[in-house]
C-alpha cells in the first residue's frame, strides 16, 4: 500500500456528516462519494470516487478512522 498525501481529518466519534464532509470530493465539493475500505496490515485507507465529477482518490486514514468505516460499512444503520 503507497503512502498518501491526503488524511481523512475526522475522530472515530465525531457526527456522521463530519465523516461525510472529510470524505466529499476536493474537485468538485460533492458529497456524493462512493467509498471502498483498504486496510493492509497495520495501514488503511479510503479509496473515494465521486459521483458528479469521477474523480478518485486514496485518503490515509488512522485506526480509529478505519475502524469507523468499518462498521459503517458493515452496519450502515449506525450512521
Amino acid at each position: 500500500m503507497a503512502t498518501q498525501a491526503e488524511l481523512a481529518i475526522f475522530r472515530g466519534d465525531d457526527d456522521p456528516r463530519l465523516v461525510a464532509a472529510s470524505l466529499a470530493c476536493p474537485g468538485c465539493l460533492s458529497g456524493e462519494v462512493d467509498w471502498v475500505l483498504d486496510v493492509d496490515g497495520w495501514e488503511a485507507q479510503v479509496w473515494c470516487t465521486c459521483r458528479s465529477c469521477g474523480h478518485r482518490r486514496a485518503v490515509g486514514l488512522n485506526s480509529q478512522q478505519a475502524l469507523r468505516l468499518y462498521l459503517r460499512a458493515r452496519y450502515p444503520a449506525a450512521g
